[in-house]
């Protein structure tokens, strides 16, 4: 299988859960198998050390993939260990202020809940928000799903790229495509799959083709 180049902002984002204990690195490993994508390592629980020798590791697995590491809420963590760059929680440090830290080469992105969060975060300088939940999801089965009309409305008016969480598989992903997302992000769709590897492709194959929209931010890239 030809390698796809991983975009500066993701088209597909794998968020790490510490329930898969110390078999997280070699889950990465197999979904990565099946295409080049960014990784997000979160845990908000372990400690400093623990996660500097799991994203020392996870640097190197992303790497051979032709794939990329981001480290949640950590902008020191990111640095020291040369990840792609940072994604911040809705209520974690300011936008502007990470990425004087990490300088305009490092990808800065955040998590967002609705539209006025979204828009303050990219006109601070985020390269890409997550939107979520899209749809129910066993990561936070007390959130709310926004539903497809209400996450296309609030795309509409988003100047920026918009990856899609919560709920997200290959089976629902083209519809969330054409609502606006420029992408996707998943917590246990891939990372806990028996097929890893396998849902990864499936998902890059319908990422393969031009952002359906908000792929070009305020900065002028793309993806």
């Amino acid at each position: 299988m030809a390698r796809r180049a991983v975009s500066p902002v993701p088209r597909l984002l794998l968020i790490t859960d510490p329930a898969l204990g110390e078999d997280l690195p070699h889950r990465v490993d197999q979904a990565l198998g099946g295409g080049p994508c960014h990784v997000l390592l979160r845990d908000k629980t372990a400690s400093a050390r623990h996660l500097y020798h799991l994203a020392r590791e996870l640097v190197t697995i992303t790497t051979r993939h032709g794939g990329a590491l981001l480290i949640h809420d950590r902008a020191d963590l990111a640095l020291a260990v040369g990840a792609a760059g940072v994604h911040l929680p809705e209520n974690g440090l300011p936008t502007t202020l990470v990425r004087r830290l990490l300088g305009p080469d490092t990808l800065v992105g955040r998590s967002c809940h609705d539209g006025p969060g979204a828009r303050r975060a990219l006109a601070e300088g985020a390269d890409y928000v997550t939107l979520s939940p899209l749809f129910a999801t066993a990561s936070h089965p007390e959130a709310r799903p926004l539903g497809i009309e209400e996450f296309s409305r609030l795309c509409q008016g988003i100047p920026g790229p918009v990856l899609a969480l919560g709920g997200i598989t290959p089976d629902n992903l083209t519809a969330a495509l054409e609502a606006g997302a420029a992408g996707a992000a998943l917590i246990r769709g891939a990372l806990h799959h028996p097929d890893p590897a396998g849902v990864v492709t499936r998902l890059l194959e319908q990422l393969s083709g031009p952002p359906q929209s908000g792929f070009s931010d305020h900065r002028g890239k793309k993806g």
